[in-house]
């Protein structure tokens, strides 16, 4: 039934982050991973940690009944692209899911961030964007290096001058401020950059509950 998120969007399902890591290595990478934290074979935030060691390019949005603060928090810094509280119904669900094939960054309300952050959009270099762009789609350093052929150095430049911009300190506060800001993720397969309009979604959602 979550294929009703979106036209077209086809879904497949596991029972386990095991079938699903073996699907991907025959199968195309998914557009967005559904990831459920109780699954039986690896809990809590070791299961997303392996994820994005295994598809650190593809997003991974969290679904857990766990929506304390300092486990929404952690969840992005281990690289999820988005929290969705299981005390969601199913239409409220679908709707957030929905959103986030749209690149709408997905957060339980009330996260709340320091008084330096910022109030609207800062202006970003082109290499900016394509960092920050990075970042909100959960990649670790090393990925952003590899995708953008840059040094982790520079990277680390480039990701110190953001956060600055945005008035955070880390990758979890970046998260929340870019979805207060309205910053969208780019998830058709163009060239990073931060997207101004939502684009039709296409290809394939696994998903892991």
């Amino acid at each position: 039934m979550l294929d009703r998120a979106s036209p077209g969007l086809v879904c497949l399902q596991f029972a386990t982050l095991s079938q699903l890591l073996e699907a991907v290595q025959v199968q195309a990478a998914p557009q967005l991973v559904l990831l459920d934290l109780g699954l039986p074979d690896v809990q809590g935030i070791e299961a997303l940690t392996r994820l994005r060691e295994q598809l650190d390019a593809v997003p991974v949005l969290v679904v857990s009944a766990d929506e304390r603060r300092e486990t929404v928090l952690a969840c992005l810094e281990a690289g999820a692209v988005g929290f969705i509280p299981k005390t969601a119904n199913f239409e409220r669900l679908l709707e957030q899911l929905g959103a986030a094939l749209q690149g709408c960054i997905q957060l339980p309300a009330g996260l709340g961030l320091g008084a330096d952050a910022a109030l609207e959009a800062p202006q970003f270099s082109g290499r900016q964007q394509e960092v920050l762009q990075l970042l909100l789609m959960g990649m670790s350093n090393k990925g952003i290096c590899r995708a953008l052929q840059m040094s982790e150095s520079t990277v680390k430049t480039h990701l110190a001058a953001i956060f600055r911009k945005l008035g955070v300190n880390r990758r979890a506060e970046a998260m929340v401020a870019a979805m207060s800001l309205g910053l969208k993720l780019q998830l058709d397969g163009a060239a990073p950059g931060l997207r101004p309009a939502a684009a039709e979604p296409g290809g394939l959602a696994a998903l892991a509950d």
